[in-house]
């Protein structure tokens, strides 16, 4: 290496060096930096002050009480009359505790009701869309369509699955309001005029002596059996007579022979109805209509569906759960004092300031406008060796929550989401508190000893103890608890700030101990570089000296 050259490389490291030492300082610097704000936290640490429970015996007052020979009341607070006469000297707040005859609502979840339904479907609709697309599923033998509201003028898409009219009676009458192709209603008929005959071979039903109608037997003829499911659904009971007419039409013997048909003059008859029918839970269509579907088509290229709306009425109400049901009669409700008392109580209290307006209206609607009971309004039932009492409008209100649109169950006693309010009376421990005129006297020492109020003759020795002040203590200890979340929430802090502090002390140090490693490496080659240069010259001055 020439003389220049070995000077220029040494300048260079020299320049490096002295740039080490710079970034040394100004790390040394950022550390005492962090050291300062470390230290500050620590400090600020110092200056807190760790929360302390209260101690419970701080925490005590003077308690006066007395008993009259029932009950045991207590002071609650006292205040100077303004101008004390010769009677009374002071208002006193006072309270005890005795068994008060109330009248309780309850709520029983899942409370499986069992009663009659009648449905009554209303509201029948059809609605018509564009279909843009269509395609079935065989596995699950269900249709899946892309349909377009034309009012609306939006897409959207539906599946529609086979319906259950061969297991569900309601969607068998659904099916019968909404398409009634199987339903026949013979309104000139007398059912009276109906006769049995089993001496015939096979037996018959004649109508004013004319055979109307043959026995069939669904036991030994599979056909005759899969007729009566197409016709009957989920109607279809294997327990009872079933008979044809010639142009194929079925009755069952006990819907002409019922009392309500005979007073109506009314006898339903069926036809064989094979058509399935499909449905997306609300709306209704026939198999057929699916098939037929031809997208693009201005005729077949739109579906028409039916909904209708069911408002079902219940009545011969069984039993809650296992529980079972009587039903209060006027008489019953005249004869029994306990029970009159209770549902009076009960009346009361719900419609007081506590008690519930629903359930109130609807207790009240089992009275008329001058207080007397409609017979059979009211239901009763033991639970638990208890007797609970209940209106037919808390139960409906069970019973209808099992066929909304939101049912999960596939019966209604499973499925019933409304909890059913009950009710019952009894004596229940209760807090009285009075506020009367009274005259305290003391003892001499401060502390009051007898006290008699306004409304009694009776002068009563007073009590006293020292008692834990349970409101003072629990305000005490809510601002305890306050206070320590606060000191936690800051300790929380001050740890967090000082490790990020630290983690980047470390950061530096290492910065640090790398620029040690580079200095010194720069060192030894700068001794290096100069011995390079004192040799150089040294050659230098002999070479001349020559």
């Amino acid at each position: 290496m020439g003389l220049a050259a070995s000077q220029a490389r040494y300048l260079s490291l020299s320049a490096r060096k002295t740039n080490c030492e710079y970034e040394g300082q100004q790390l040394n610097q950022q550390r005492l930096t962090l050291s300062n704000q470390s230290a500050d936290l620590f400090n600020q640490m110092l200056t807190m002050s760790v929360p302390t429970p209260p101690n419970t015996s701080e925490f005590t007052k003077l308690q006066y009480s007395w008993s009259d020979g029932n009950f045991t009341s207590v002071i609650d607070s006292y205040y100077q009359i303004g101008k004390p006469d010769e009677k009374y000297n002071y208002v006193v707040s006072s309270y005890h505790y005795e068994n008060v005859y109330t009248g309780q609502r309850k709520f029983l979840s899942d409370p499986q009701v069992q009663a009659k339904k009648t449905n009554h479907f209303s509201d029948l609709k059809d609605k018509t869309y564009r279909v843009d697309n269509v395609s079935y599923n065989l596995e699950k033998d269900t249709y899946t369509l892309e349909l377009y509201n034309t009012a609306m003028q939006t897409s959207f898409n539906a599946t529609y699955r086979l319906s259950d009219q061969n297991s569900n009676k309601d969607t068998t009458e659904q099916l019968d309001f909404m398409y009634s192709t199987n339903r026949i209603s013979s309104t000139d008929t007398d059912a009276t005029k109906y006769v049995y005959d089993d001496t015939a071979t096979p037996p018959t039903v004649t109508y004013d002596g004319t055979t109307v109608y043959t026995y069939v037997n669904p036991e030994t003829d599979k056909d005759t059996l899969n007729k009566l499911k197409m016709t009957y659904g989920a109607f279809y009971d294997t327990t009872k007579k079933y008979f044809k007419s010639a142009s194929d039409e079925y009755i069952c013997w006990d819907d002409i022979s019922t009392t309500q048909l005979t007073k109506q003059g009314d006898v339903v008859v069926r036809k064989e109805d094979t058509r399935k029918y499909y449905t997306d839970g609300t709306n209704y269509v026939p198999e057929a209509t699916l098939r037929a579907i031809k997208v693009g088509d201005p005729v077949l290229g739109n579906l028409t569906v039916q909904s209708a709306i069911n408002n079902p009425t219940f009545s011969d109400y069984k039993s809650i759960g296992n529980c079972a049901l009587t039903q209060i009669s006027e008489e019953m409700y005249k004869e029994d004092i306990t029970l009159e008392t209770e549902i009076q109580q009960i009346l009361k209290d719900m419609g007081s300031d506590k008690g519930d307006a629903v359930s109130y209206q609807r207790l009240k609607n089992c009275f008329d406008e001058h207080g007397n009971y409609i017979n059979g309004s009211l239901y009763k039932f033991t639970m638990a060796g208890k007797t609970y009492y209940t209106t037919h409008e808390d139960m409906d209100e069970s019973l209808k929550s099992a066929y909304n649109i939101n049912s999960v169950a596939d019966n209604s006693i499973d499925s019933q989401q409304s909890k059913l309010a009950y009710y019952n009376a009894l004596y229940i421990e209760t807090k009285v508190s009075e506020v009367k005129k009274a005259l305290l006297e003391t003892d001499g020492k401060g502390r009051f000893s007898t006290v008699k109020f306004e409304d009694d003759s009776v002068v009563y020795t007073l009590n006293v103890e020292t008692i834990k002040d349970d409101d003072a203590y629990n305000d005490a200890m809510n601002k305890y608890f306050f206070e320590k979340e606060k000191y936690d929430k800051q300790i929380e802090d001050i740890n967090a700030k000082t490790e990020i502090i630290q983690a980047q002390d470390r950061q530096l140090q290492l910065k640090l101990e790398q620029l040690g490693t580079e200095q010194t490496a720069l060192q030894t080659e700068m001794e290096a570089c100069q011995k390079v240069v004192s040799k150089n010259i040294e050659n230098s001055f002999k070479t001349f000296g020559n």
